[in-house]
Order: structure tokens, then sequence, then C-alpha cells
């Protein structure tokens, strides 16, 4: 799909595309530095998303839909009440605003009364399972709190890559999902080569023994205490292989939306297999 109109600048010297956001809904310019860079940028001037967290809502929004019939155009449309089935829904990123960029959707989805929301962050000094704050619990993706079956949807943006042990988090996110459940995530990764090891986990149960092969890259967190995550991984293709022998089926999508303001950016929407959606 080609780009639309030629962006232009904004008052703030910033380019701009225009737009109406799926997170709050509202007509918009989304503002970038660089195309090269849109994945993170275009940033809803209302709500501060990026494309990557429209990207997710658009997963979301697809999965209510399927799960429970319920039709939005944004994440902010979404009905407060609603006379179909309760859906539980589990977020592994808390809300966050730090003024440049923002991911306001846990919020958003704690105003609808048919959603049971769960929503975690992971402070390694802390017990696993512990309440942190009014819907948050502390949970190492290795290894969940949560009882087998507790989940329609399970949530997870620019998360694996940062998770030390991949393949047990991806086995317990299907673990908590029910049948017919949707596990939707974006991750930096490669469609055309096998995944990247940057870190090499010698002895799954001893970090101290775990080889750089690659000069160790961070990126940007903003729930650290140090504001960064390290990289143990660039996925690869071989990623959707590993997600069907866990009995996923998997869609994966890259398509430009720019009235949306979404650019270069992936989604994954697992869905478990044999289950019917509503």
């Amino acid at each position: 799909m080609g780009l639309g109109p030629p962006p232009r600048l904004d008052a703030a010297g910033k380019l701009a595309v225009s737009g109406r956001c799926n997170v709050c809904g509202r007509r918009t310019q989304f503002l970038y530095t660089d195309s090269a860079l849109y994945r993170e940028e275009l940033v809803c001037v209302h709500c501060l998303t990026t494309s990557r967290y429209r990207s997710m809502a658009r997963g979301l929004l697809e999965a209510l839909d399927q799960l429970a019939g319920v039709r939005a155009a944004s994440l902010a449309e979404l009905p407060r009440t609603a006379g179909g089935r309760r859906l539980a829904v589990y977020d592994t990123q808390v809300a966050f605003d730090t003024g440049g960029s923002a991911y306001p959707a846990p919020a958003l989805l704690e105003r609808c009364r048919w959603i049971d929301l769960a929503v975690s962050t992971w402070k390694a000094g802390r017990l696993p399972g512990e309440r942190l704050g009014p819907r948050v619990t502390n949970q190492n993706l290795e290894r969940l709190t949560f009882a087998d079956a507790s989940f329609d949807v399970v949530l997870t943006s620019d998360v694996m890559e940062h998770v030390r042990l991949e393949e047990p988090a991806h086995r317990e996110i299907r673990r908590v999902l029910r049948p017919g459940g949707v596990y939707l995530f974006t991750v930096p990764h490669f469609r055309d080569r096998p995944t990247l090891e940057r870190v090499r986990i010698v002895d799954a149960s001893d970090p101290a023994r775990d080889v750089d092969v690659l000069p160790r890259e961070y990126h940007g967190d903003a729930n650290s205490e140090d504001g960064r995550a390290l990289a143990y991984r660039s996925f690869g293709i071989d990623l959707d292989e590993k997600l069907r022998k866990l009995g996923f089926e998997v869609s994966y999508t890259k398509r430009d939306i720019p009235g949306l303001g979404i650019l270069n950016t992936e989604l994954f929407f697992c869905r478990v297999t044999g289950a019917t959606a509503r």
C-alpha cells in the first residue's frame, strides 16, 4: 500500500502524516523525524502512541471482535458495557507516559466492565505474583503465577527479545491462554533469516554463565530502573514454526495503514488452535 499524500512539516518542524488514531480515536497528526524510524515514531499528537502501539491496538480490536463480537474503531471507543461474553486480557506492559511517547492501552481497557484486565511488570527483587498496584502484579514471563487457561488475550510488545529464556516464556503464554485465545505481539526480527543469537545461554539456571556472542545491545525500556533492557536475540523466521509447535495458528502481517499512522510495523496474531471464536 502506498503512503498517500506527501508528509508535511507541522508547527514544531517535525514531519507529519494525517489520520485517525485507533487508540484515542481522534483525528490527529502522527509526527516523525525520520522515515527509517517509523516503527518507534509516528507519535499521535493527542495520546502520544507510536506506530508500534497502534499496530498492537489494531490486533487487539480484531481479537475483541472475533472473541466477543465487540467492534470499535479505537480503544477509546470500546463500550463500557457489553451484553455478550466477558473476556480476560493480560497485558505485559504497564501504562506509561514519558512526555514524548505513551502507552495508555491498559487505562482504556480498564474502563470496560466486560473486560477482566491483568497487567504485569517484572521486578527481580520482589516476590513472583506480588501485587504492585491496582490490577498490576510482579510476573516473570518464564514462570507465570497465573493458573492454566486464565486469559482470552495476552499482549507483549517488544518484550520477548529481552526475555532471557524465550522458549519457556512462550510455553507459559500458551499455558495461560484459553482454547481459542489470542496471543498478540510485536518483536524486532528478520523475515529472511533465522534468529540471531546475541547472548548464548550456556546454563538455563545460571545467568552468570551467559556468553556475549555479539556486542551487547540495549533497547529503551520505560519501566526499568535504568531505562534500558538487554536484547538477548534478534528473532528470525524460525519463530513462526516454534509458535506453531506450541499449538498456535500464526498470522504475521506488516501492512502499511497510513490513515492509522501504522507504517513499517509488524504484528503477530496467534490463535490457540482447536476452538471457535464465539
